[in-house]
């Protein structure tokens, strides 16, 4: 049965942090002084609970697409164990795979990951430039990340997502410089708006809205209106004369609450009805899925009826400052 809130949205687009882990601190994510969220491994949940869920939603509730984040969603013990199972469940009740990751750990799996019937790629890449890189992310890892998408690309990995958080003062200056970068490597380059979460510093003074990042693009390129879905987060163009895409996601400045097909699983096992649910909103699956008492139909009963208490759009932006445990390592993105 379809999943529809009251709102009369459809949702059918699962997003799932295997791990609050990630061997990164960036500054819009991560800010510096909480190194890890600190959840034990004996809390996330199992690759059999993670596969229990993923199968509740995809034939239960006839999602199309999932998706691994983090975290950092390479750095879970098994992960690959962990997409051979879910390749089989594909294989019977076909659906969409994707994951987004930093591409620090990723050079090395690229093979396995196409094998295992990967179909969406996104990596994220908020500079070229490699001590701003390291001063963004807190690590000299950039050779990593411009290696793993050049093996991502001999893979006929398509499309592969650059997904860039653009922050004013920050890396601003390199908005054409990575429309570029995209053109030459036949890329989708995704700019993202800096959003506020616990303690990242999100101010006006360091936010740009996508129409601001829109308008230097098109400085030097025109752009041209790639029709999509209205439950797409991001607004796409093709670029005139050249290779590429170049895709906004206005989270901020113009939100898309009003076609949301997405809930979320955080990395210790609670349903989110939004990114920026608060916690108190949140529903433990994890410890339905660790009762004897509730089997895969009750479970599903529990997330057909958390879906009627979705709202019809996130809060403003001085009430999602205020939210508490608001951090994207644990949530996912």
């Amino acid at each position: 049965m379809k999943l529809i809130d009251t709102h009369n949205r459809t949702h059918n687009y699962l997003r799932i942090s295997l791990t609050d882990k990630c061997n990164l601190n960036c500054t819009y994510c991560n800010p510096s002084g909480n190194s890890f969220y600190g959840i034990q491994n004996s809390a996330l949940l199992s690759n059999e609970e993670l596969l229990r869920l993923i199968k509740i939603f995809v034939v239960d509730f006839e999602f199309t697409k999932i998706r691994l984040t983090g975290g950092e969603p390479l750095a879970r013990n098994n992960i690959l164990d962990l997409l051979e199972s879910i390749g089989k469940l594909k294989s019977t009740n076909p659906f969409e795979l994707g994951i987004t990751t930093n591409g620090t750990f990723l050079l090395d799996k690229l093979e396995s990951l196409k094998g295992l019937g990967l179909d969406k790629l996104n990596i994220s890449l908020d500079t070229l430039d490699r001590l701003k890189y390291k001063s963004i992310t807190g690590a000299d890892k950039i050779d990593e990340v411009f290696s793993s998408i050049h093996k991502a690309i001999t893979l006929s990995f398509s499309p592969i997502k650059i997904n860039t958080v653009i922050m004013k003062g920050v890396n601003d200056d390199e908005i054409i410089e990575m429309v570029t970068f995209a053109i030459e490597k036949n890329l989708n380059i995704r700019f993202i708006e800096f959003m506020p979460f616990q303690s990242n510093g999100w101010n006006d003074d360091n936010y740009i809205n996508y129409e601001e990042i829109k308008k230097i693009v098109e400085k030097k390129y025109r752009l041209i209106p790639i029709h999509s879905h209205p439950s797409e987060v991001a607004k796409s163009y093709a670029i005139k004369g050249n290779g590429g895409t170049v895709s906004f996601i206005s989270s901020i400045s113009n939100h898309f609450c009003g076609d949301c097909n997405r809930l979320r699983i955080t990395a210790d096992g609670k349903l989110k009805l939004c990114l920026f649910s608060p916690k108190k909103n949140e529903i433990s699956l994890k410890s339905l899925l660790r009762s004897a008492k509730y089997n895969d139909a009750d479970i599903a009963n529990v997330i057909s009826d958390s879906i009627l208490n979705k709202k019809l759009k996130h809060p403003e932006i001085d009430e999602l400052l205020k939210l508490e445990s608001n951090n994207m390592l644990q949530i996912g993105g």
